[in-house]
């Protein structure tokens, strides 16, 4: 009976953290570290499962990626739903426009697998959904939010998933006030994360980039595209701040149209300085990847997915000491504790056998 009670503690011990997931990566976000690098999966697992699917969703959190990019759309009677295009031809059995459907016959489709014809046993999820599954695992960066920007805050409120949430967009800081309307004061008070998307080639960029350091509440982070490296001043001053802890640098890293070349496909292949090394000597601490375990080996081996003290990333709110695991160690500790519990249900049921034989 000892040794029963030793093991459960013992996977308890493990399995508790005191806090969610998501409020560890929350905290260490907003904090002034910038050695580790967040990974964020582009439509989820979507190597393995149709894109914004729960098979794609699911794979990312067991992969242990940081953040989930997912899409939203609207159907006929209002709902949101994940789909990237606004139309359903492409990942699934349905044709024309999201809108020209409620949300029970959007719910009779199927999608598509990943070689863009079979047809899975996967539907189409809603967003609340989508949030059920993602609440305390994985922070989720919601794509396409111009759709409806009040729908999806209140969609995460009624969630209870606000904090878990990266909203972005290409809005100025007017353009966003007017869309979110009440909900802007959560946007200021940093409920909502906001994350504005800049294309620094283009030649609005700076003036875009200052509106939205002098907004009253400059954003935690900037998603930067660019085709070509020729005009790249707004990356220039990022990198400058991000040396006091100012506003973290996300790079997507998807095709060459938004990193001027440094792809996934380039570090899949062999490139690393090329590609996610070029990012990180660019001050990126977030990387939207289609090469999710790739990246995060590399991350690895540069020491840049390590363990954090909290000590080192506390704000002085009164948080308590606690020490947060890199995603590659938590991954570790739950494997272990499967384990343990698996080998001793073993020992039970060959204990049960064994009396069971003696009674007969």
């Amino acid at each position: 009976m000892k040794r029963f009670f030793g093991i459960v503690s013992l996977i308890a011990c493990f399995a508790a953290t005191g806090a969610t997931r998501t409020d560890t990566l929350r905290e260490r976000l907003e904090s002034p570290d910038r050695d580790y690098v967040f990974v964020t999966m582009h439509r989820g697992d979507w190597r393995h499962a149709p894109e914004n699917s729960v098979g794609a969703i699911q794979g990312a959190i067991d992969m242990g990626a940081d953040i989930i990019e997912l899409d939203v759309a609207k159907t006929k009677d209002g709902r949101l739903v994940l789909l990237h295009d606004g139309t359903l031809d492409r990942v699934s059995n349905g044709a024309g426009p999201s809108t020209d459907y409620t949300l029970e016959e959007i719910k009779r489709f199927r999608l598509k697998g990943i070689d863009g014809e079979t047809l899975t046993d996967y539907e189409i999820l809603t967003l609340d959904e989508a949030f059920a599954l993602t609440k305390g695992k994985i922070l989720v960066n919601i794509d396409k939010f111009q759709r409806d920007p009040i729908g999806v805050a209140e969609c995460a409120r009624k969630c209870g998933v606000e904090r878990e949430v990266i909203l972005k967009g290409s809005f100025t800081p007017d353009e966003l006030q007017s869309a979110m309307g009440d909900e802007w004061r959560s946007i200021m008070d940093g409920t909502f994360l906001y994350m504005p998307i800049i294309w620094i080639d283009r030649p609005s960029a700076l003036a875009s980039f200052e509106a939205w350091q002098g907004c009253g509440r400059a954003p935690f982070a900037y998603e930067l595209c660019f085709s070509s490296e020729g005009q790249i001043e707004v990356l220039t001053r990022l990198e400058s701040m991000q040396r006091k802890s100012g506003p973290r640098i996300w790079l997507n890293t998807l095709w060459d149209s938004l990193c001027a070349g440094h792809t996934d496909e380039h570090g899949f292949n062999g490139d690393l300085d090329g590609s996610w090394g070029w990012c990180l000597k660019h001050g990126a601490t977030m990387i939207q990847t289609d090469r999710p375990a790739e990246l995060m080996r590399y991350l690895v081996a540069q020491g840049r997915r390590a363990i954090v003290q909290s000590s080192a990333i506390d704000s002085g709110a009164g948080r308590t000491a606690e020490r947060y695991a890199s995603n590659e160690l938590m991954n570790t500790r739950k494997m272990f504790a499967r384990v343990v519990a698996g080998r001793f249900l073993d020992r039970i049921n060959k204990i049960d056998r064994i009396k069971k034989g003696a009674g007969a």
